[in-house]
C-alpha cells in the first residue's frame, strides 16, 4: 500500500463526484491524489436536485447532510414544477418537483433538497482540506493517461507554468465531465443521441420573489408564445438561471452580451428586471448518452464521463455519486488484499444498468414535459 504522499489512486476531475470519490476512498483507508485544470470552483449554479441516497452518502462520510439541507432551498421554495406564461403571468399548474415533506422522513432521514453545486462542491472541499489521505491540486492538467501492466501511466501538467511530470498509480478514475478527455483517449464510445437540443445557460443575481408570491417553486416553464425555456429558482432571492434555447449552428456566443441576456429575462419575468445581474453564460447540449464500457482496464470512469442525462429528474449527479460508493469499496478491498481484481469488473455490471434505466427515465420525464 503506498502512503499519502505516494498515493495509489488518481482522480482526474475536482467536481462533485470526483470529490466524493476521494472521500469515500479516505473512508476506506485509501489515499488518493485528486486534480482538477480548474483553477477554482465554477460559480454558475449547475446541478442542483440532490436526492436522499446522495445526502446519505454525505452524511455517512462526515459531511452533515443536515448542514448540507441547510444550505439548500426551502422546501416551501423548492418543492414545486410551475407552468406559467410568464414569471409574472399566467399560471396554468404546477406538480409536486419529489417529496421534500415531513412524511418523507418515514424512508429516509434526509429528504430530497435544492442545493446549487458550488455550495456542494464548498462544502465537500473543506472536507478534503482537512483530510491527510487526500492530496489535492488544481491547475493540474492529467494531459495522458494509460494502462502499462500493473499500473497507471499519468502525465499531469500545471496549467499556468507548463511543467509536467509522469507519475505512476495502481488505478484511476476519470471524473472529469461530459466531455471527458480520458474518456475519449481510451477509446470509449458514447451510446445514445448526442444533441438532442441546445440551450444557454443564463445566471442572473436577482431577487425575483415578488413575481412568485403565493407560487414558489423550483422551476417555471414559461408557456407565452413570445418567450421560450425555463426559468430555475436556486434561490428565489439571489440565484436565478434562464435556461435559452439556441442553435449554435447558426448563431455565435458572442451575439449574446449583457444586454440581449437581460432582455431574454425581461421576456421570461414579464417585465424588465433592471437590478439583475449577469453572472455566467454558457452553452450545453441536452443528450442521451451512456459510455459502451466503464472500464478500461486499470482505469474507471464515472459521473457525467460515463453517463449523460437530460436534467428533467435531476439524476445525473446523484447518478455520479452512487457510481462513486460503488467503485470506491471495491478498490480499498482489492487494495487491502481482502478481495481478487476480479471484484472490479461488478462496477460496470452493476452500475451501468442503472445508468440506463435513469436515462429512459429522464427521457421520459422530457417527454412528458
Amino acid at each position: 500500500m503506498k502512503s499519502p504522499d505516494q498515493p495509489p489512486v488518481l482522480i482526474v476531475g475536482a467536481g462533485p463526484v470526483g470529490q466524493l470519490a476521494a472521500l469515500l476512498l479516505s473512508c476506506h483507508g485509501i489515499p488518493s491524489l485528486l486534480v482538477d485544470k480548474r483553477l477554482a470552483t465554477l460559480t454558475a449554479p449547475k446541478a442542483h436536485a440532490v436526492n436522499p441516497r446522495t445526502l446519505e452518502i454525505c452524511d455517512a462520510i462526515g459531511v452533515s447532510a443536515q448542514r448540507l439541507r441547510a444550505l439548500g432551498a426551502d422546501a416551501n421554495d423548492g418543492g414545486d414544477v410551475r407552468f406559467v406564461g410568464t414569471l409574472s403571468g399566467p399560471d396554468f399548474g404546477s406538480l409536486p418537483y419529489e417529496r421534500q415533506d415531513e412524511g418523507a422522513l418515514q424512508d429516509t432521514p434526509f429528504p430530497l433538497s435544492n442545493i446549487p453545486q458550488p455550495r456542494l462542491e464548498e462544502e465537500l472541499i473543506n472536507a478534503i482540506a482537512g483530510d491527510v489521505n487526500i492530496q489535492f491540486q488544481r491547475g493540474v492538467e492529467c494531459t495522458h493517461l494509460v494502462n502499462e501492466g500493473d499500473r497507471v501511466v499519468a502525465e499531469l501538467k500545471n496549467v499556468q507554468t507548463g511543467t509536467a511530470e509522469t507519475r505512476m498509480f495502481d488505478y484511476a478514475i476519470a471524473t472529469d465531465g461530459a466531455g471527458s478527455s480520458i474518456r475519449n483517449s481510451l477509446g470509449i464510445a458514447m451510446q445514445g443521441p448526442e444533441a438532442l437540443q441546445d440551450f444557454l445557460m443564463l445566471h442572473f443575481t436577482v431577487d425575483l420573489r415578488r413575481f412568485t408570491q403565493g407560487r414558489r417553486g423550483v422551476l417555471y416553464f414559461l408557456f407565452d408564445p413570445a418567450v421560450r425555456g425555463t426559468l430555475i429558482a436556486y434561490d428565489q432571492a439571489s440565484t436565478w438561471v434562464l435556461m435559452h434555447p439556441w442553435n449554435p449552428q447558426s448563431e455565435q456566443l458572442d451575439d449574446y452580451d449583457d444586454e440581449r441576456c437581460r432582455a431574454a429575462l425581461a421576456r421570461a419575468v414579464g417585465e424588465p428586471v433592471p437590478e439583475a445581474i449577469l453572472e455566467n453564460i454558457s452553452p450545453w447540449s441536452m443528450s442521451a448518452q451512456i459510455a459502451e464500457k466503464y472500464q478500461s482496464e486499470r482505469i474507471f470512469i464515472a459521473g457525467d464521463a460515463a453517463h449523460r442525462f437530460p436534467p428533467a429528474g435531476g439524476l445525473g449527479l446523484n447518478t455520479g455519486a452512487g457510481d462513486v460508493q460503488n467503485l470506491t469499496w471495491k478498490l480499498a478491498a482489492v487494495l487491502q488484499g481482502r478481495a481478487g481484481s476480479a471484484l472490479l469488473d461488478t462496477y460496470e455490471t452493476e452500475r451501468r444498468p442503472v445508468a440506463c434505466i435513469n436515462s429512459e427515465q429522464s427521457l421520459t420525464n422530457t417527454a412528458k414535459l
